[in-house]
């Protein structure tokens, strides 16, 4: 019997108390304190990494060798349908040494990022961008140095576990060359995290610079990590010049780009998610501003992320990267190429979504 059914028939005992647990329940979830919140999955979104708070050196001077995003970047982006971005910083900064208190003024600045993006609805990945290493040393070589990478996220995740703007924790950036113990390092990253903070996903990256192409033998055993609360998302990185680096040295052609490389590039860890029955996001992808071909490939590229229903998040933007290749920023004379393709994209799942709704 549906609520409708209880309404009118409300003469009935039972359907009286069906109808008071049914009212209650409403007015409990009415009620609920924001910390029980849990981030839903965003599929298929299009979102942007604003970098300029993990760049060297470390740790430097605020505002001339590093800076976080404002709220105006969150503006203009927002415009453009955007509202997914990764935000990059330093664990060198954000903590002095390993197991130490955080950085208070970091933490601060780290703050109003994420009040900015909560007040404009919006939602981050805080990503730390170390490459699985610490002062240059591999974090899987050292125990203090594992339980040092938790001990940041722990105090992370406890102090960011009630913030809705918060979209997940990004545990590490593009770990390389660890030898295998990637894996059990990210296991004891995931139990600190889940000690203080069920809800907000975790984006676990991948061995070999997370690369999307080679995910399938370059992570033979991400998939025994555990995450208690089940929340993991996969995420890999993807570019399109000859060596995957998303340098771009050299120009189009030379590099061996066509139009649907990036396709070609991202479906083996498209079939590696799906074979596993797991969920995914590309981290990074990008392409130079400087060949109009390149937005063909970049337009590709979303077509196969859109059609899987993956979301990713373009490197980059943030006002530091000036002459950057890749940079979606815009400039004086107004928005940069890719920008064009990107802007396409973000919100194309809420749009086809809404449009079979009937009014």
């Amino acid at each position: 019997m549906n609520l409708i059914e209880l309404l009118t028939n409300s003469d009935r005992r039972d359907n009286f108390a069906s109808l008071c647990l049914i009212t209650a329940i409403a007015i409990a979830s009415l009620c609920t304190p924001r910390v029980a919140f849990a981030q839903k999955l965003m599929k298929g979104e299009v979102g942007i990494n604003l970098a300029g708070a993990e760049f060297p050196p470390r740790p430097g001077v605020y505002g001339k060798d590093y800076l976080y995003p404002n709220r105006e970047e969150f503006l203009y982006y927002k415009k453009k349908g955007i509202r997914l971005f990764r935000i990059p910083f330093s664990w060198e900064r954000m903590q002095s040494g390993l197991n130490q208190p955080l950085n208070q003024t970091e933490l601060k600045r780290l703050d109003a990022v994420v009040d900015a993006a909560s007040e404009l609805n919006l939602k981050l990945i805080l990503d730390v961008h170390g490459y699985d290493r610490y002062q240059g040393k591999l974090i899987g070589s050292d125990e203090n140095l594992e339980r040092g990478l938790a001990d940041l996220w722990r105090k992370l995740a406890e102090h960011y576990r009630s913030a809705a703007g918060v979209y997940g924790f990004g545990l590490m950036n593009e770990p390389h060359d660890t030898g295998g113990t990637w894996p059990h390092t990210a296991q004891i990253v995931v139990n600190a995290v889940r000690e203080v903070d069920r809800r907000h996903l975790i984006l676990l990256a991948g061995d070999h610079w997370s690369s999307a192409t080679t995910w399938p033998e370059s992570n033979p055993s991400i998939l025994t990590v555990v995450d208690p609360a089940q929340r993991i998302i996969y995420e890999g990185h993807v570019y399109f010049d000859r060596d995957g680096s998303g340098l771009y040295k050299t120009p189009y052609d030379e590099t061996g780009a066509y139009p649907d490389i990036g396709p070609k590039r991202v479906q083996p860890f498209i079939d590696w998610l799906k074979a596993n029955k797991v969920n995914g996001l590309i981290g990074e992808f990008g392409v130079p501003n400087n060949d109009p071909r390149w937005n063909v490939v970049l337009d590709r590229f979303l077509q196969t992320l859109h059609k899987e229903h993956i979301s990713g998040t373009y490197w980059a933007g943030g006002p530091r990267w000036h002459n950057y290749l890749l940079s979606c920023e815009p400039s004086a004379t107004g928005d940069a190429p890719q920008m064009k393709v990107l802007s396409q994209y973000a919100g194309y799942q809420r749009r086809s979504w809404f449009s079979f709704l009937k009014f």
